[in-house]
């Protein structure tokens, strides 16, 4: 697992600067400082054939966003939240969400670790940029994403270097950041340790869906975490890096009560893992490029929810269902799940000829897990959680092809799939334990076309049949709320993408981007999560069509005054035949899919100004953003009483950030929804209202 060492991840290279003012592509800014080397690494990404966004970090460290800040203004993705700081979100691009959006880190898979790791985890003072794709995928990430992913490409810190932050924000939410380097250049070596610690009460104020009027403070989701991670690199030894990261994550979580006032259940999580990183250039033969990630990791769950009473909004205490306790369910539980993961990521490019290049991608996963809960069989009164193995492993390989005048860039991919699993399963009633063993395997296809026709206008086109293999949870469960699912066939999915863009970067003043995207996709054996009498489980829930607009653009509006605004469109509707396990004629058949946005937008503008109060080396940001998201629908709605809606939403941020010292000392501050305003991703989840925060970051280098 590589969760923690985004705090150590380092890089030995030193840079030659020159004075001068730039804007990146994503995020407008000034800064005394950049690299000069042609076009931005940014720039070179927006231009590949991929549908991809983006975003330039820099201007953004030392703020007091988080990452689902900034994601949350990007065109067709929305953030999924069901609370405050550290409660469970997920991100959803072009109405497609959960697993199906790989998560990355400089190109590591995360996803079979994102139980344990959220993206706010992530400080923004770490990250170089952030990549987001849509649709296509490119086959070197490895892993099975549909629909999307994002990559966080962490920064190349200087030789010698020392960053340290303190952030206060509302509802007694602490976060604290450091990192260190040395270099040792004669050695060869480079070494560096960091960690953060994140604290929040969550303590605001929300009314109690269905009851009308009845307002309480949260006083029971109380969250805590602590990641620490090193890193070790030599870079004169046979391969070109070598590098060894240890890291840890330990999480508390109070489980707040939405429908009942829950005042005990809480869950903890540890998880210890090592990663070793290999590269090498023309690796055997001359022209191919070699790098291996092998991780593995070993982490500890634990929900404990004992308590033998539970209580309503009114105060009224009744006693639990069952005589052991549980404020969650119909039964107790104090568990002790252990789960091991061992990944191994390979990419092999081979440069045939300047204009013809090859990659291949191969990606293992071995995932076993042992859940343990005495008091949970206790209070069932059989075993319901048994032992499991969960084997996949996807093989990419990639042709690109580039014209000499660059005017066409075409990649074509093809991918394998494969998995197994085993466990044993029992029916409702514990009477029939058997044993489960499950093999699958899939192909898939994608190709990603680019045509520049113009210096500043360039088209896209891209078209693939992709699969999704169902991860770990998904077929055995949780060994808690979600239980197994071992016939659960894959996702596939068929889409299109067509998209053009406008680009004056460069060439104008003004550095105008417009782009805009049209899509299509059809997904088969779609995965939902469905409730049951001893959990959830997931279940293929069938077909799915997708197709929508979105548009993007910014530009410098004046010197000192940058702006950007961007609107999507999505409509993704239920393309079954007939109703599920039956041969009756699907009644939602060609309506709006539920829970999923159809209409957003954002738009924002930024004043920007050095030594805007005099002295020197000062730099001043003055940000506002607005964000829109159209009312839609919880669920299927079949009659007029039968209506339960996410509420329209206009949410406004503003935000400033003061650099002294050659940005060597930064102050920072944000309000976020200004107007106070009700606000909700998921039903009956009311999020935070109008939050302060303000931080304080010192960089020595």
């Amino acid at each position: 697992m590589t969760a923690v060492c985004l705090f150590v991840t380092i890089n030995s290279q030193a840079q030659h600067v020159n004075p001068m003012v730039v804007r990146e592509d994503s995020i407008v800014h000034q800064i005394q400082e950049v690299v000069i080397s042609g076009k931005t690494k940014a720039r070179i990404l927006r231009e590949q054939a991929m549908p991809i966004t983006v975003i330039s970090m820099n201007q953004l460290r030392g703020t007091v966003n988080g990452i689902e800040d900034v994601l949350a203004k990007t065109a067709g993705v929305t953030i999924r939240s069901v609370g405050g700081v550290g409660g469970a979100s997920r991100i959803s691009v072009r109405g497609l969400e959960g697993k199906r959006i790989g998560f990355f880190i400089d190109e590591r898979p995360m996803s079979d670790n994102s139980d344990y790791m959220d993206l706010n985890d992530i400080p923004i003072d770490m990250i170089e940029r952030i990549e987001i794709y849509k649709g296509v995928v490119p086959a070197k990430f490895g892993g099975s994403a549909l629909g999307g992913a994002v990559n966080i490409v962490l920064r190349e810190y200087p030789n010698h270097y020392a960053d340290v932050s303190y952030a206060i924000e509302s509802f007694n939410t602490h976060k604290a950041q450091a990192v260190a380097k040395r270099n040792l250049k004669n050695a060869g070596i480079v070494f560096g340790l960091g960690g953060s610690y994140t604290y929040s009460d969550n303590n605001y104020n929300m009314e109690i869906p269905d009851m009308e009027g009845l307002v309480v403070r949260r006083d029971h989701d109380r969250y805590h975490k602590t990641l620490a991670g090193g890193s070790l690199k030599a870079t004169k030894w046979w391969f070109d890096k070598v590098e060894l990261e240890p890291s840890f994550i330990d999480t508390y979580r109070q489980i707040q009560g939405i429908t009942s006032d829950i005042r005990s259940a809480l869950v903890k999580s540890r998880v210890f893992s090592v990663t070793n990183n290999l590269k090498k250039h023309d690796f055997l033969v001359e022209g191919l490029d070699f790098d291996m990630s092998t991780s593995a990791s070993y982490a500890i769950y634990q929900l404990i929810d004992t308590a033998k009473t539970w209580h309503d909004w009114a105060g009224n205490a009744y006693p639990t269902t069952s005589i052991y306790g549980g404020e969650l369910n119909k039964f107790a539980s104090n568990s002790k799940d252990k789960k091991m993961v061992v990944t191994n990521k390979l990419n092999l490019t081979w440069l045939v000829a300047l204009q013809h290049s090859l990659n291949f991608n191969s990606y293992l996963t071995i995932v076993n897990g042992y859940p343990k809960d005495n008091l949970r069989m206790l209070s069932i009164g059989r075993k319901t959680q048994f032992d499991s193995r969960t084997r996949s492993w996807v093989g990419g390989l990639t042709y690109d092809f580039r014209t000499k005048d660059d005017k066409l860039l075409n990649s074509f991919t093809t991918r394998f799939y494969h998995y197994s699993t085993s466990t044993r399963k029992t029916d409702v009633f514990g009477s029939d334990v058997r044993d489960i063993h499950l093999t699958k395997s899939n192909f898939g296809v994608n190709n990603a076309l680019r045509y520049r026709f113009l210096p500043v206008l360039m088209g896209k086109l891209s078209a693939g049949y992709d699969v999704r293999i169902p991860t770990e949870t998904e077929l055995l469960g949780d060994g808690y709320s979600v239980s197994p699912a071992t016939s659960l066939l894959p996702e596939r999915s068929t889409s299109v993408n067509l998209g053009v863009l406008y680009d004056l970067m460069g060439h104008n003043r003004s550095n105008l981007q417009v782009e805009i995207n049209g899509f299509y996709t059809y997904m088969r054996d779609m995965i939902r999560f469905m409730s049951g009498i001893l959990g959830g489980q997931y279940q293929n829930f069938g077909c799915m069509r997708t197709i929508g607009v979105e548009w993007d653009a910014k530009a410098d509006i004046l010197p000192f005054l940058y702006g950007y605004m961007n609107a999507t469109w999505q409509d993704l509707r239920d393309e079954r035949k007939t109703a599920e396990n039956s041969n009756v004629p699907n009644p939602t058949k060609g309506k709006r899919m539920p829970n999923i946005p159809y209409l957003l937008g954002n738009a924002g503008l930024e004043y920007h100004k050095e030594n805007l109060f005099g002295g020197k080396g000062q730099n001043t940001r003055i940000f506002c953003d607005v964000s829109f998201i159209e009312e839609y629908l919880y669920d299927f709605e079949m009659t007029a009483s039968s209506q339960r809606r996410i509420p329209q939403s206009t949410t406004i941020d503003l935000g400033f950030e003061h650099s002294f010292l050659g940005q060597r000392l930064f102050v920072s501050g944000k309000v976020k929804n200004l107007t106070d305003a009700k606000t909700m991703t998921e039903f009956n989840c009311p999020l935070p209202g109008r939050s302060f925060g303000i931080k304080l970051r010192y960089v020595l280098k």
